[in-house]
Formats: structure tokens, C-alpha cells, sequence
């Protein structure tokens, strides 16, 4: 794996919260949702795997208001935090696409190579 993308501080990223960071990859735009919670951070594709819409209501508001879920703005399907399994909506059972992450020194990174972002839709 290639951790060479830095995205953000932890301490930008509030706990529990979430944002969203623009990287492009291979010559090719991707809105990345981070969120942290429980002193972990997750990051997942900004993409709902029912029709490929951004999932923030918000410039990087993806909690649901309890701050329990990941929601998507389109439809209201809530995602598992810690694996992006959806558990209500039109796409239950689905998943969103995981990106792997590195902290180091408090600093985030994002891999670049991973397979995530292979055939993605580009976000412009």
C-alpha cells in the first residue's frame, strides 16, 4: 500500500464528525467522506451505492443528527460508521466503498493505490 496522500489533521477532524476532501487519483477527481468517531476514522467514497449521488446534505456533513450513522442526503439510507454496511434504505444490505487510511503523527493519509478507486465515477 501507498500512504503518500496527506487529507487532513486529526485535529481538523472533530470527534465524533465528519468532512469531505477532493484527491485525485490517476489523473481522475474523488470526493472522500471522513469520519471520526469512537477514536477511530473511517473513510469511505463519497458515493451511495444506490444511484452514485454524493452522500453529504452538507459540504461534509454525512451524521445522521445523533451522530450514530453515516446518511445519505438522497434518499435518507443510513450506513454502519465502522464498515459502511447500510442497514435502512433503498440500497439495505449494499455497502459503501471503503478507502484505506494511515495515521501517522496525527496526520491522515490516504491510499492511493488502493483498489477503491478503479472504475469510479468521477466527481467534478
Amino acid at each position: 500500500m501507498s500512504y503518500e496522500h496527506y487529507v487532513i489533521t486529526l485535529q481538523d477532524l472533530p470527534e465524533p464528525g465528519s468532512t469531505t476532501v477532493e484527491i485525485t487519483v490517476r489523473d481522475r477527481k474523488h470526493s472522500i467522506i471522513l469520519v471520526r468517531h469512537a477514536a477511530q476514522i473511517y473513510g469511505y467514497l463519497n458515493q451511495c451505492p444506490h444511484r452514485g449521488t454524493p452522500l453529504d446534505w452538507m459540504p461534509g456533513n454525512v451524521l445522521d443528527k445523533d451522530r450514530r450513522y453515516i446518511i445519505c442526503a438522497t434518499h435518507g439510507a443510513l450506513f454502519r460508521i465502522h464498515d459502511g454496511h447500510c442497514i435502512a434504505g433503498p440500497c439495505l444490505g449494499e455497502g459503501l466503498i471503503p478507502i484505506p487510511l494511515k495515521v501517522d503523527g496525527g496526520t491522515v493519509y490516504i491510499d492511493q493505490e488502493s483498489g477503491a478507486f478503479k472504475n469510479q465515477k468521477v466527481n467534478e
